[in-house]
Protein backbone atom coordinates (compact mmCIF):
# COMPACT_ATOMS: atom_id res chain seq x y z
CA UNK A 1 0.00 0.00 0.00
CA UNK A 2 1.26 3.31 -0.69
CA UNK A 3 1.58 6.46 0.79
CA UNK A 4 -1.47 8.89 -0.06
CA UNK A 5 -2.32 12.13 0.92
CA UNK A 6 -5.15 12.87 3.29
CA UNK A 7 -8.17 14.19 1.29
CA UNK A 8 -8.95 17.88 1.31
CA UNK A 9 -9.20 20.01 4.25
CA UNK A 10 -13.05 21.13 4.71
CA UNK A 11 -12.58 24.17 7.66
CA UNK A 12 -16.62 24.57 7.32
CA UNK A 13 -17.49 20.72 8.32
CA UNK A 14 -15.99 19.51 11.44
CA UNK A 15 -14.85 15.77 11.55
CA UNK A 16 -17.75 13.37 12.35
CA UNK A 17 -17.42 11.78 15.31
CA UNK A 18 -19.82 9.42 17.26
CA UNK A 19 -22.35 9.74 20.13
CA UNK A 20 -25.66 11.74 20.45
CA UNK A 21 -25.83 14.76 18.16
CA UNK A 22 -29.15 16.46 19.86
CA UNK A 23 -29.50 18.60 17.26
CA UNK A 24 -30.03 16.09 14.83
CA UNK A 25 -32.20 14.16 16.87
CA UNK A 26 -34.16 17.37 17.32
CA UNK A 27 -34.81 17.97 13.32
CA UNK A 28 -36.15 14.56 13.04
CA UNK A 29 -38.53 14.36 16.05
CA UNK A 30 -36.44 11.82 18.42
CA UNK A 31 -36.30 11.59 22.08
CA UNK A 32 -32.85 11.66 22.88
CA UNK A 33 -34.14 9.74 26.24
CA UNK A 34 -35.32 6.93 23.96
CA UNK A 35 -32.12 6.55 22.12
CA UNK A 36 -29.78 3.76 22.76
CA UNK A 37 -26.14 4.73 21.46
CA UNK A 38 -24.33 2.22 19.95
CA UNK A 39 -22.30 4.63 18.41
CA UNK A 40 -19.46 5.77 21.25
CA UNK A 41 -17.34 3.13 22.56
CA UNK A 42 -17.95 4.02 26.28
CA UNK A 43 -18.32 1.39 29.32
CA UNK A 44 -22.61 1.37 29.54
CA UNK A 45 -22.05 0.38 32.95
CA UNK A 46 -21.80 3.98 34.11
CA UNK A 47 -18.85 5.43 36.23
CA UNK A 48 -18.11 3.65 39.53
CA UNK A 49 -19.68 5.01 42.67
CA UNK A 50 -16.91 6.95 43.99
CA UNK A 51 -16.19 8.22 40.82
CA UNK A 52 -20.06 10.02 40.98
CA UNK A 53 -19.16 10.81 44.80
CA UNK A 54 -15.67 12.45 44.03
CA UNK A 55 -17.11 14.69 41.06
CA UNK A 56 -20.28 15.77 42.91
CA UNK A 57 -18.21 17.00 45.40
CA UNK A 58 -15.54 18.71 44.11
CA UNK A 59 -15.44 22.40 45.09
CA UNK A 60 -16.46 24.52 41.58
CA UNK A 61 -16.63 27.87 43.78
CA UNK A 62 -12.79 27.96 43.21
CA UNK A 63 -10.22 27.52 40.10
CA UNK A 64 -8.96 24.27 39.57
CA UNK A 65 -5.29 23.34 40.24
CA UNK A 66 -3.59 24.14 36.94
CA UNK A 67 -0.90 21.60 37.18
CA UNK A 68 -3.46 18.91 37.92
CA UNK A 69 -1.00 17.48 40.60
CA UNK A 70 -2.53 15.38 42.99
CA UNK A 71 -4.18 13.45 39.74
CA UNK A 72 -0.50 13.51 38.30
CA UNK A 73 0.38 12.01 41.86
CA UNK A 74 -2.13 8.96 41.62
CA UNK A 75 -1.53 8.37 38.09
CA UNK A 76 2.25 8.42 38.87
CA UNK A 77 2.15 5.77 41.76
CA UNK A 78 -0.19 3.61 39.67
CA UNK A 79 1.59 3.85 36.86
CA UNK A 80 5.85 3.68 38.43
CA UNK A 81 7.00 6.73 36.67
CA UNK A 82 7.63 10.14 38.06
CA UNK A 83 5.03 13.01 37.68
CA UNK A 84 7.00 14.98 35.92
CA UNK A 85 6.45 12.02 32.94
CA UNK A 86 2.77 12.66 33.11
CA UNK A 87 0.41 15.94 31.59
CA UNK A 88 -3.47 15.07 32.21
CA UNK A 89 -5.67 17.15 29.81
CA UNK A 90 -9.05 18.08 28.76
CA UNK A 91 -9.43 14.41 26.99
CA UNK A 92 -6.63 13.27 25.08
CA UNK A 93 -8.62 14.70 21.50
CA UNK A 94 -7.19 17.86 23.88
CA UNK A 95 -3.52 16.48 23.90
CA UNK A 96 -3.58 15.47 20.09
CA UNK A 97 -4.21 19.11 19.21
CA UNK A 98 -1.74 20.18 21.64
CA UNK A 99 1.39 17.70 20.04
CA UNK A 100 0.10 19.36 17.00
CA UNK A 101 1.11 22.80 17.58
CA UNK A 102 4.04 21.79 19.36
CA UNK A 103 5.70 19.49 16.64
CA UNK A 104 4.33 20.76 13.61
CA UNK A 105 4.76 23.62 11.30
CA UNK A 106 3.78 24.41 7.93
CA UNK A 107 5.10 21.98 5.30
CA UNK A 108 6.12 19.75 7.83
CA UNK A 109 4.84 15.85 6.55
CA UNK A 110 2.35 14.10 9.15
CA UNK A 111 1.86 10.38 8.77
CA UNK A 112 -1.68 8.63 9.64
CA UNK A 113 -2.20 5.01 10.05
CA UNK A 114 -5.80 5.12 8.81
CA UNK A 115 -8.17 4.35 8.51
CA UNK A 116 -8.79 6.13 12.32
CA UNK A 117 -9.98 8.79 14.17
CA UNK A 118 -10.19 11.90 12.53
CA UNK A 119 -8.70 14.40 15.20
CA UNK A 120 -5.08 13.71 14.01
CA UNK A 121 -5.53 14.59 10.42
CA UNK A 122 -7.56 17.78 11.68
CA UNK A 123 -4.79 18.83 14.10
CA UNK A 124 -1.74 17.80 11.54
CA UNK A 125 -4.30 20.15 8.90
CA UNK A 126 -4.78 23.29 11.26
CA UNK A 127 -1.23 23.74 11.74
CA UNK A 128 -0.26 23.73 8.11
CA UNK A 129 0.71 20.03 7.95
CA UNK A 130 1.53 18.03 4.96
CA UNK A 131 -1.11 15.30 5.74
CA UNK A 132 -0.31 11.67 4.13
CA UNK A 133 -1.86 8.21 4.94
CA UNK A 134 -0.90 5.03 5.39
CA UNK A 135 -3.86 2.94 5.29
CA UNK A 136 -4.62 -0.60 6.63
CA UNK A 137 -6.38 -3.33 4.26
CA UNK A 138 -10.11 -3.25 5.59
CA UNK A 139 -11.73 -6.26 3.61
CA UNK A 140 -14.78 -7.77 5.28
CA UNK A 141 -13.91 -9.22 8.31
CA UNK A 142 -10.34 -8.97 8.20
CA UNK A 143 -8.01 -6.41 9.14
CA UNK A 144 -4.26 -6.20 7.78
CA UNK A 145 -1.58 -3.90 8.59
CA UNK A 146 1.96 -3.72 6.28
CA UNK A 147 3.69 -2.76 9.16
CA UNK A 148 7.54 -3.62 7.37
CA UNK A 149 5.64 -1.32 4.30
CA UNK A 150 4.59 1.48 7.01
CA UNK A 151 8.09 1.47 8.16
CA UNK A 152 9.69 1.92 4.87
CA UNK A 153 7.37 4.90 4.18
CA UNK A 154 8.59 6.52 7.58
CA UNK A 155 11.80 6.31 6.46
CA UNK A 156 11.11 7.81 2.81
CA UNK A 157 9.41 10.39 3.60
CA UNK A 158 10.80 11.36 7.00
CA UNK A 159 6.94 12.73 8.54
CA UNK A 160 7.57 14.93 11.52
CA UNK A 161 4.61 13.05 13.19
CA UNK A 162 3.63 9.58 12.93
CA UNK A 163 0.00 9.47 14.20
CA UNK A 164 -0.85 5.51 15.11
CA UNK A 165 -4.07 4.19 17.23
CA UNK A 166 -3.67 1.02 19.07
CA UNK A 167 -6.55 -0.53 19.92
CA UNK A 168 -7.45 1.25 16.38
CA UNK A 169 -10.54 3.13 16.01
CA UNK A 170 -12.70 1.73 14.06
CA UNK A 171 -10.94 -1.50 13.49
CA UNK A 172 -10.33 -2.33 16.60
CA UNK A 173 -6.93 -4.08 15.57
CA UNK A 174 -4.16 -3.95 18.56
CA UNK A 175 -0.55 -3.55 17.47
CA UNK A 176 1.70 -5.69 19.93
CA UNK A 177 4.68 -3.80 21.64
CA UNK A 178 7.15 -5.54 19.31
CA UNK A 179 5.52 -4.19 16.32
CA UNK A 180 4.97 -0.73 18.06
CA UNK A 181 8.70 -1.31 18.50
CA UNK A 182 9.85 -1.88 14.99
CA UNK A 183 8.02 1.46 14.23
CA UNK A 184 9.40 3.44 16.42
CA UNK A 185 12.78 2.59 15.20
CA UNK A 186 11.32 3.58 11.97
CA UNK A 187 10.60 7.13 13.11
CA UNK A 188 13.66 7.74 15.33
CA UNK A 189 16.08 6.89 11.78
CA UNK A 190 13.38 9.39 10.17
CA UNK A 191 14.03 12.65 12.77
CA UNK A 192 10.25 12.20 13.99
CA UNK A 193 7.67 12.01 16.73
CA UNK A 194 5.31 8.22 17.27
CA UNK A 195 2.36 9.01 18.89
CA UNK A 196 0.37 5.95 20.02
CA UNK A 197 -3.33 7.18 20.99
CA UNK A 198 -4.01 4.67 23.86
CA UNK A 199 -7.53 5.59 24.50
CA UNK A 200 -9.47 1.90 24.06
CA UNK A 201 -6.49 0.01 26.32
CA UNK A 202 -8.60 0.06 29.43
CA UNK A 203 -11.35 -1.82 27.70
CA UNK A 204 -9.42 -4.30 25.71
CA UNK A 205 -11.84 -7.51 25.57
CA UNK A 206 -9.48 -10.18 23.80
CA UNK A 207 -5.77 -10.39 24.86
CA UNK A 208 -3.87 -7.75 26.80
CA UNK A 209 -2.00 -4.76 25.55
CA UNK A 210 1.67 -4.55 25.97
CA UNK A 211 3.12 -1.92 28.45
CA UNK A 212 4.87 0.18 26.50
CA UNK A 213 6.20 2.93 28.83
CA UNK A 214 9.83 1.72 28.81
CA UNK A 215 9.67 2.91 25.45
CA UNK A 216 9.37 6.47 26.47
CA UNK A 217 13.48 6.27 27.25
CA UNK A 218 14.26 7.34 23.94
CA UNK A 219 12.46 10.97 23.38
CA UNK A 220 10.58 10.01 20.60
CA UNK A 221 7.19 8.23 21.70
CA UNK A 222 4.42 9.63 23.77
CA UNK A 223 1.66 7.94 24.42
CA UNK A 224 -2.32 9.07 24.83
CA UNK A 225 -4.61 7.77 27.20
CA UNK A 226 -7.90 8.42 28.07
CA UNK A 227 -9.90 8.17 31.25
CA UNK A 228 -13.45 8.87 29.30
CA UNK A 229 -14.01 5.77 28.03
CA UNK A 230 -13.36 2.77 30.45
CA UNK A 231 -14.53 5.20 33.03
CA UNK A 232 -17.65 6.56 31.74
CA UNK A 233 -16.19 10.29 31.91
CA UNK A 234 -16.89 11.40 28.51
CA UNK A 235 -19.13 14.23 30.07
CA UNK A 236 -16.25 15.48 32.42
CA UNK A 237 -13.50 14.87 29.39
CA UNK A 238 -10.11 13.90 30.91
CA UNK A 239 -6.97 11.70 29.38
CA UNK A 240 -3.30 12.07 29.91
CA UNK A 241 -0.19 11.73 27.93
CA UNK A 242 2.72 9.92 29.00
CA UNK A 243 6.23 11.77 27.82
CA UNK A 244 9.81 12.68 28.63
CA UNK A 245 9.51 15.43 30.79
CA UNK A 246 10.56 17.90 28.33
CA UNK A 247 8.14 17.30 26.11
CA UNK A 248 5.79 17.42 29.44
CA UNK A 249 7.22 21.05 29.99
CA UNK A 250 6.05 21.49 26.75
CA UNK A 251 2.75 20.89 27.20
CA UNK A 252 2.37 22.72 30.04
CA UNK A 253 3.28 25.53 28.62
CA UNK A 254 0.81 25.36 25.45
CA UNK A 255 -1.91 23.92 27.38
CA UNK A 256 -4.66 26.62 28.66
CA UNK A 257 -4.92 27.04 31.76
CA UNK A 258 -7.30 25.08 34.29
CA UNK A 259 -8.31 23.31 30.91
CA UNK A 260 -8.44 20.18 33.64
CA UNK A 261 -11.79 21.03 35.74
CA UNK A 262 -11.83 20.21 39.03
CA UNK A 263 -14.98 17.47 39.03
CA UNK A 264 -12.58 16.04 36.32
CA UNK A 265 -9.53 15.58 38.21
CA UNK A 266 -10.97 14.63 41.72
CA UNK A 267 -13.21 12.11 39.55
CA UNK A 268 -10.01 11.20 37.66
CA UNK A 269 -8.28 10.25 41.25
CA UNK A 270 -10.96 8.33 42.34
CA UNK A 271 -11.22 6.44 39.16
CA UNK A 272 -8.02 5.32 40.44
CA UNK A 273 -9.06 3.64 43.63
CA UNK A 274 -9.36 -0.25 44.38
CA UNK A 275 -13.21 0.55 44.66
CA UNK A 276 -13.02 1.74 41.38
CA UNK A 277 -10.86 -0.36 40.13
CA UNK A 278 -13.12 -3.52 40.85
CA UNK A 279 -15.87 -1.82 39.17
CA UNK A 280 -14.28 -1.59 36.20
CA UNK A 281 -12.75 -5.13 36.49
CA UNK A 282 -16.46 -6.30 36.81
CA UNK A 283 -17.43 -4.35 33.82
CA UNK A 284 -15.07 -5.60 31.65
CA UNK A 285 -16.31 -8.76 32.63
CA UNK A 286 -19.82 -8.14 31.64
CA UNK A 287 -18.57 -7.02 28.38
CA UNK A 288 -16.51 -10.06 27.39
CA UNK A 289 -19.45 -11.90 27.76
CA UNK A 290 -21.62 -9.67 25.97
CA UNK A 291 -18.97 -8.94 22.86
CA UNK A 292 -19.16 -12.71 22.52
CA UNK A 293 -23.07 -13.15 22.30
CA UNK A 294 -23.14 -10.44 20.00
CA UNK A 295 -20.41 -11.48 18.03
CA UNK A 296 -22.69 -14.91 17.39
CA UNK A 297 -25.62 -12.67 16.64
CA UNK A 298 -23.67 -11.00 13.86
CA UNK A 299 -22.65 -14.41 12.37
CA UNK A 300 -25.71 -16.07 12.61
CA UNK A 301 -27.43 -12.70 10.16
CA UNK A 302 -24.48 -13.57 7.61
CA UNK A 303 -22.66 -10.29 8.69
CA UNK A 304 -18.63 -9.68 8.16
CA UNK A 305 -16.85 -8.11 11.16
CA UNK A 306 -13.67 -6.85 12.58
CA UNK A 307 -13.75 -8.54 16.08
CA UNK A 308 -10.33 -6.54 16.94
CA UNK A 309 -9.36 -6.22 20.47
CA UNK A 310 -11.61 -4.03 22.12
CA UNK A 311 -15.34 -3.05 22.84
CA UNK A 312 -16.48 -2.56 19.47
CA UNK A 313 -17.02 -4.11 16.16
CA UNK A 314 -16.74 -2.82 12.61
CA UNK A 315 -19.38 -4.39 10.44
CA UNK A 316 -19.86 -4.77 6.90
CA UNK A 317 -23.72 -3.59 6.03
CA UNK A 318 -23.49 -2.90 2.43
CA UNK A 319 -24.53 1.45 3.22
CA UNK A 320 -23.70 2.20 6.99
CA UNK A 321 -25.44 5.91 6.35
CA UNK A 322 -28.39 3.96 4.98
CA UNK A 323 -28.36 1.05 8.05
CA UNK A 324 -27.59 4.20 10.89
CA UNK A 325 -30.49 5.84 9.67
CA UNK A 326 -33.21 2.85 9.26
CA UNK A 327 -31.92 1.81 12.65
CA UNK A 328 -31.79 5.47 14.29
CA UNK A 329 -35.95 5.48 13.23
CA UNK A 330 -36.10 2.47 15.78
CA UNK A 331 -34.19 4.76 18.69
CA UNK A 332 -30.95 3.00 18.28
CA UNK A 333 -27.67 4.68 16.99
CA UNK A 334 -24.85 3.26 15.64
CA UNK A 335 -21.94 4.99 14.01
CA UNK A 336 -21.44 5.19 10.05
CA UNK A 337 -18.03 4.81 9.47
CA UNK A 338 -17.92 7.10 5.83
CA UNK A 339 -15.63 9.61 7.24
CA UNK A 340 -13.31 7.19 8.22
CA UNK A 341 -13.37 6.15 4.37
CA UNK A 342 -15.37 2.72 4.91
CA UNK A 343 -18.98 4.28 3.79
CA UNK A 344 -20.26 0.23 3.44
CA UNK A 345 -19.38 -0.11 7.62
CA UNK A 346 -20.90 0.94 10.61
CA UNK A 347 -19.27 0.87 14.12
CA UNK A 348 -21.25 -1.14 16.81
CA UNK A 349 -19.82 -0.58 20.42
CA UNK A 350 -20.58 -3.22 22.38
CA UNK A 351 -22.86 -2.65 24.97
CA UNK A 352 -24.90 -4.68 27.69
CA UNK A 353 -26.19 -8.14 26.77
CA UNK A 354 -30.23 -6.96 26.35
CA UNK A 355 -28.98 -3.89 24.47
CA UNK A 356 -27.11 -5.60 22.29
CA UNK A 357 -30.23 -7.89 21.50
CA UNK A 358 -32.51 -5.11 20.50
CA UNK A 359 -29.58 -3.66 18.36
CA UNK A 360 -29.79 -7.69 16.98
CA UNK A 361 -33.57 -8.14 16.09
CA UNK A 362 -33.70 -4.54 14.27
CA UNK A 363 -30.32 -5.51 11.66
CA UNK A 364 -32.13 -8.60 11.65
CA UNK A 365 -35.31 -5.97 10.38
CA UNK A 366 -33.59 -3.28 8.25
CA UNK A 367 -30.57 -5.75 6.18
CA UNK A 368 -31.97 -7.03 2.80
Amino acid sequence: MRVRPNPPFDRARPEAHGALDLAELERRGVDPEEVVDFSASVNPCGPAPAVLEAARRADIACYPDRTCLGLRRTLARRLGLDVSWICPGNGSAELIDLLARLYLSPGDAALVVGPTFGEYGRASRLCGARVLRWDRGVRGGEVSLDLDGLAGAVLRERPRVVWLCSPNNPTGDLLPGTGVRRLLGAVEAAGGLLVVDEAYRDLVLRGEPDDLTGLLEGGRLVLLRSMTKAHALAGLRLGYALAPPEAVRALEVARPPWSVSAPAQAAGVAALSPAAEEHLLRSRRLLARSAALLAEGLSRLGLRFAPGAANFFLVEVGSGRGVREALLRRGLQVRDCASFGLPAHIRIAVRRPEENARLLAALGEVLP
